[in-house]
């Protein structure tokens, strides 16, 4: 099982390039490179992108380290267009298409955003996702990666409360199976689901064996969705290690770690890598062994 991290905010502080150094010093096996802003990726964002992305992937080469899977942009509403003419729409497919370069076997792509109220129709809810998802699946398949969807969860601010997308595991395999599995796969992320009313491991367990692809890890307090490291908050490791030992789970272990890592100043950051893989190596030894 290979261990990643999110490149997210060690790219804010350091830039592209220094950043996949620092993270492969640290001993990470790969990366999840973000696009959920092209601004946070202006090189990829022009017409040049494409020898940008094979320089990127050089680079990832030359460092022995893999991009193991991508996050798309997220910014896409079901107010706008789903195809090419919509920005939004275009870059989610770009995302996909740089991601395949870069060698990621996966792509996590969020459901796409309706207001809160639409949640509460949860047979109108999936349908519009189903439809929406399969717009995305040609580009799958001409690319040659898979989409991960991932548990996200919706806020009504007014309430303070959170609702996931996908409320319950049985909806997710559900999106799962009318999709396909050759072109789409689960991302689960453990702090979404302690915020929808599932403990991680439950969640888990849920799961039809083979639909989790992808995960991503991090620690939090039920109250937020903190991103922190496994073991600084509340959720219990050694029963989600174990749900995912038991569905037989042999994807990548992908850190998504973003506010732990923001704590730290520039001139500590290799040292807090180097101390998130070794919680990370724990992690996944309890997994295998």
């Amino acid at each position: 099982m290979r261990l990643s991290v999110d490149l997210g905010n060690v790219r804010k502080k350091l830039g592209l390039y220094p950043a996949i150094e620092l993270i492969a010093a640290a001993g990470f096996d790969a990366l999840d490179f973000s696009f959920c802003g092209f601004e946070d990726a202006p090189e990829l964002a022009d017409d040049g992108y494409l020898e940008e992305a094979k320089r990127i992937r050089a680079f990832l080469d030359q460092n022995h380290i893999a991009c193991n899977q991508a996050h798309a942009p997220f910014k896409l509403t079901c107010d706008d267009r789903y195809d090419l003419s919509e920005k939004k729409f275009a870059q989610i497919v770009r995302a996909m298409e740089v991601a395949s370069i870069l060698g990621a076997e996966k792509i996590i792509v969020h459901a796409v955003k309706m207001p809160f109220e639409c949640l509460n129709d949860r047979e109108y809810f999936m349908q519009h996702q189903y439809e929406y998802f399969m717009l995305l699946k040609p580009y799958c398949q001409k690319f040659g990666i898979q989409i991960a969807i991932e548990n996200v969860y919706r806020t009504d601010k007014k309430r303070k409360t959170f609702k996931g997308d996908f409320q319950t595991p049985e909806e997710m395999c559900q999106i799962i199976d009318k999709l396909g599995r050759e072109d789409f796969c689960i991302c689960i992320d453990v702090g979404h689901t302690s915020l929808v009313g599932y403990e991680p491991e439950e969640f888990i367990g849920k799961m039809k064996r083979g639909y989790v692809g992808a995960l991503h890890v991090h620690d939090t307090d039920y109250q937020g969705d903190r991103h922190v490291l496994p073991y600084t908050s509340q959720l219990n490791w050694e029963k989600i290690t174990a749900a995912l030992k038991e569905i037989g789970y042999d994807g990548d272990f992908t850190f998504e770690i973003l506010s732990f890592i923001s704590r730290f100043p520039n001139e500590l950051l290799g040292d807090t890598l180097c101390f998130a893989n070794k919680v990370g190596r724990h992690l996944i030894s309890l997994i295998e062994n």
